[in-house]
């Protein structure tokens, strides 16, 4: 049986010492009961599958066969496994399987159950030139009638969310469902979400997401806009709460289905939704969009140690390092402010002096009168890449921390300064890390703080 060509298997090993201890644990077990397996998709292409098969007997003793059903005259999608899941790459076309999955366990009887599944292969849409307008972070709006169910869209009569509901069930107005440029959805959980007893929660409250509903499915959305419509396509992804789909609820965490589709709403930065579940009823969400992060504002060099400096690679200064006694000791570039305003400009704010170097014409460094192109003169502007993590300055002399480095070498003279300089930039609410690569691989890094 060839069992690795196109999947994975965990193969359980016993040591020696355990074999007599697990045989005896065999003889108390009179037949297999339980057997049941969850089927997932987890590629965004939805070829790739994964089987979980269970018992209620646990012992670890047990071989799962698992047949996913995609050859008739060959052993190339059967495996066999002791351990949680095992994977199969379907080909790439939409299909339905039958799996079957078998328990043995020696001297009892073997027990096997089948199943469909569905294939459903998707190539993602490329991103539109204008942007895809659900791209973005959102959550459950934090205010009452955040979410709820009754007989009619848009009504909750039957149940609705309370104010006290958005800090009582802080895990679940936490969460964030994730609308990616590319055309990827992801549902990013955290440690905990609100769980239920359908997932097996005594009583309903936080704790640990479980699967398919944590986050792990690799899902895909469509949005059309007139249509009114928003598809998620990805065994566990969801949006507002996991238990609803098109027609029904859960009953159990392995039933979700592999595509739901809301009727949605989109203005500006509020989605409403609206799913349809049995007799009638309609489960409602609303939620809002995360603001984009924004660099928006004066920016100075961070008032402490290790505010500018150099190494061998990103946020290393092994090779220099400035010291607290550089914030007062060069006063005159702690000061500086760079200005990133709305309208997409770029200002280097500088004042009567900044910190000279010898390639300036300084002698020795010191502060001293800012030398064109970088006093502050240039009319530049700026691009900030969150996703790519990056901030572009056009325009000769602007710059951020230190105007010697520039992409790929330091200055010798200021007339040699670029038309244009990328840093790495990584945001975090009002503090700005920085790294720009010279020659020889080496980096300057800097720690920017937002005025």
């Amino acid at each position: 049986m060839n069992l690795l060509k196109k999947g994975s298997y965990i193969l359980l090993v016993f040591l020696a010492s355990f074999t007599i201890s697990c045989e005896d644990d065999n003889d108390d077990v009179a037949s297999i009961t339980g057997l049941d397996f969850v089927v997932a998709t987890l590629n965004s292409d939805g070829t790739k599958t994964g089987v979980i098969p269970t018992t209620a007997f646990g012992n670890g003793n047990i071989l799962y066969t698992v047949d996913f059903g995609a050859t008739a005259d060959s052993d190339t999608d059967l495996f066999q496994t002791s351990a949680p899941m095992v994977t199969y790459d379907y080909p790439d076309e939409t299909m339905t399987y039958i799996i079957t999955v078998t328990a043995s366990l020696e001297g009892v009887a073997d027990v096997s159950i089948t199943k469909e599944h569905k294939v459903t292969f998707v190539v993602a849409p490329p991103p539109t030139a204008g942007g895809n307008p659900l791209a973005g972070t959102w959550r459950l709006a934090p205010e009452s009638g955040a979410f709820g169910v009754g007989p009619a869209k848009d009504n909750v009569s039957w149940f609705s969310s309370s104010a006290d509901d958005v800090t009582g069930r802080a895990c679940l107005f936490d969460d964030e469902y994730v609308f990616n440029a590319d055309g990827t959805f992801s549902n990013v959980l955290g440690a905990d979400t609100w769980l239920e007893g359908w997932q097996g929660a005594t009583p309903d409250g936080c704790g640990t997401p479980v699967f398919p509903h944590d986050g792990s499915a690799a899902a895909t959305f469509t949005y059309d806009a007139g249509a009114g419509a928003v598809t998620l396509n990805g065994k566990g992804a969801y949006l507002g709460l996991s238990k609803p789909f098109n027609g029904g609820e859960l009953a159990a965490p392995g039933d979700a289905p592999d595509s739901i589709t809301y009727i949605a709403v989109l203005d500006g930065d509020t989605l409403e939704l609206d799913i349809e579940i049995a007799g009638g009823g309609f489960w409602s969400y609303k939620l809002v969009r995360d603001a984009a992060p924004s660099i928006e504002g004066t920016w100075k060099l961070a008032p402490e140690s290790g505010a500018f400096g150099v190494g061998p690679a990103k946020d290393n200064v092994s090779w220099f390092s400035s010291s607290a006694d550089d914030v007062t000791g060069r006063a005159c570039l702690f000061d500086d402010e760079y200005v990133f305003n709305a309208d997409g400009t770029f200002s280097n704010v500088l004042g009567a002096d900044t910190w000279l170097e010898g390639w300036q014409g300084a002698t020795p460094d010191g502060c001293g009168t800012p030398v064109f192109p970088h006093d502050g003169s240039a009319a530049a502007t700026f691009t900030y890449d969150a996703g790519a993590s990056a901030v572009t300055l056009n325009g000769k002399g602007a710059y951020l921390g230190l105007s010697k480095p520039f992409n790929g070498g330091e200055l010798a003279a200021p007339g040699d300064a670029p038309g244009s300089i990328t840093y790495i930039a990584v945001l975090d609410g009002n503090t700005l890390e920085l790294d720009i690569e010279i020659a020889g691989g080496g980096f300057w890094s800097y720690k920017l703080v937002r005025q």
